[in-house]
């Protein structure tokens, strides 16, 4: 099956010339990939976001410059923009157009058919709206278009064996904190450091730091949950989290799930976005 699926991708990009929008993740990288193989010209660009983990932008960067093939590197401020820092439930939507837009802008000066990035058909499970930014900017996600799902795209990467076959999943640091509260260089800051803190001190798989207020809630997989009970270590998290500002550190007895932070919103509206239209 995934020779059947990079085939298909394959024929997609044929003798084209793309833009790859660029976050260093499975789904990026694999689109990356089979772009190198049948494209025409390729360029991958990073758009640098005060709302990514630190250590996401650096794995990116790192990953092109071991290609040595060129690439380009954006910076946006999604913190200057009131309708991203209002944090509603539309905050993916005004994001993701912010990204794309300068990519648009930054690209012009370079003939290329078309931009394309990675969001697949599995995301169209969980609400998100930047999809609906993606499509007013005619943006391709060929992953959608052929009907591709993640665990195919996994399939792909361990055919291809590239060294993100295994590499969780990762998001934006807006989408750990409430819908309703503001976000701030600080908020994301402190979320950002505590991660790392916990993902030095236990090799956690998937992780996430849900920012409310005095309260940390940390979600991780069930079967890393048993990491929580060792006490030494767990002392050394609470403390260095209560230094960042929380009151309350809890882990989260459902452990890690993609969409937690979208319980608030109605299923009925999630499927309306999903339909025209990505958040963790």
């Amino acid at each position: 099956m995934p020779k059947d699926i990079i085939s298909r991708l394959e024929k997609y990009f044929l003798d084209k010339k793309v833009i790859i929008a660029f976050s260093g993740g499975l789904d990026s990288t694999v689109l990356l990939e089979i772009a190198l193989q049948s494209a025409s010209k390729v360029l991958p660009v990073i758009v640098k976001s005060t709302l990514q983990p630190a250590a996401e932008i650096k794995h990116a960067e790192n990953y092109l410059a071991r290609t040595k093939i060129k690439y380009e590197i954006f910076g946006v401020n999604p913190l200057e923009h009131p309708e991203v820092v209002e944090n509603d439930p539309r905050r993916c939507y005004y994001c993701k157009r912010l990204i794309f837009q300068t990519i648009i802008e930054e690209t012009k000066k370079y003939n290329y058919d078309f931009i394309a990035e990675g969001s697949n058909v599995t995301d169209l499970s969980d609400y998100r709206p930047g999809l609906e930014a993606l499509k007013e900017l005619r943006i391709q996600s060929p992953y959608l278009k052929l009907k591709i799902t993640k665990e195919e795209i996994k399939k792909i990467a361990k055919k291809l064996n590239l060294e993100v076959k295994d590499k969780p999943a990762t998001t934006c640091l807006a989408t750990r904190i409430p819908y309703g509260n503001k976000l701030s260089e600080e908020k994301l800051n402190r979320i950002d450091i505590a991660e790392s803190i916990i993902k030095s001190t236990f090799p956690v798989f998937n992780l996430r730091v849900r920012d409310h207020g005095d309260v940390a809630r940390i979600e991780v997989s069930m079967q890393d949950m048993h990491y929580f009970f060792e006490k030494g270590k767990l002392e050394k998290i609470i403390n260095k989290l209560k230094d960042l500002g929380f009151d309350y550190i809890a882990l989260d007895l459902e452990g890690y799930r993609q969409g937690s932070m979208n319980i608030s919103i109605p299923k009925k509206g999630r499927g309306e976005q999903t339909e025209t239209s990505t958040t963790d």
